[in-house]
């Protein structure tokens, strides 16, 4: 069963469709939008920005307790415009704030946008500044921003034990998976000197 609207699943099957990258941060105190074209965008009574969202990111990823980590580029080229946070994203306590990166599919040459192909939801783990080397007479200026899933797994490995009720509320409500877990044999502490 697909998830996608019927109108998305029409224009996909009719093979041709533009493609259009969004991302959105709710920054305290601001909502701001990027997205990779040449003029602003309204979608969803949002005004997304051009001209600074470089690169939607890879996702670098590990087994174990390693968390997921999508890194998406930005132009870090000083700006005068009030409205674009990224430019001044000092300023805000950005640390764990929500970032939504969606790819919205639109129809061909125009600025219909038929419905969202992909939604995903990340946390701001950190800011990173890169300046390039120079290139001829130019040096790059980039801002990249490490983003994380939300919840327990951006937290990383604590340590700390999991009850069932807190694995269910972050995975799925009929999560039974701790149910079955084995546990470690319990080694008894002993303080102070012991005699064997």
């Amino acid at each position: 069963m697909s998830v996608l609207s019927p109108e998305v699943e029409d224009l996909i099957e009719g093979g041709e469709f533009a493609l259009l990258d969004l991302i959105r941060f709710d920054l305290p105190g601001k909502t701001v939008g990027y997205h990779r074209g040449g003029r602003k965008f309204t979608y969803n009574g949002l005004l997304y920005l051009p001209n600074r969202y470089l690169q939607p990111g890879d996702l670098v990823s590990a087994v174990g307790v390693a968390v997921t980590t999508r890194t998406v580029v930005f132009s870090n080229i000083p700006v005068t415009d009030p409205e674009d946070a990224v430019a001044r994203i000092e300023e805000f306590n950005y640390q764990n704030t929500p970032a939504i990166i969606t790819a919205l599919a639109g129809e061909p040459n125009t600025s219909n946008v038929v419905g969202v192909l992909v939604s995903t939801i990340y946390e701001i783990d950190q800011v990173r500044y890169n300046e390039g080397a120079v290139s001829g007479s130019e040096r790059t200026l980039t801002l990249m921003i490490d983003l994380q899933p939300p919840g327990r797994s951006a937290r990383g490995s604590t340590g700390v034990k999991r009850s069932s009720e807190e694995q269910k509320f972050d995975n799925d409500p009929t999560d039974t998976g701790l149910e079955h877990v084995a546990t470690n044999a319990t080694i008894p502490e002993e303080w102070g000197q012991v005699s064997r």
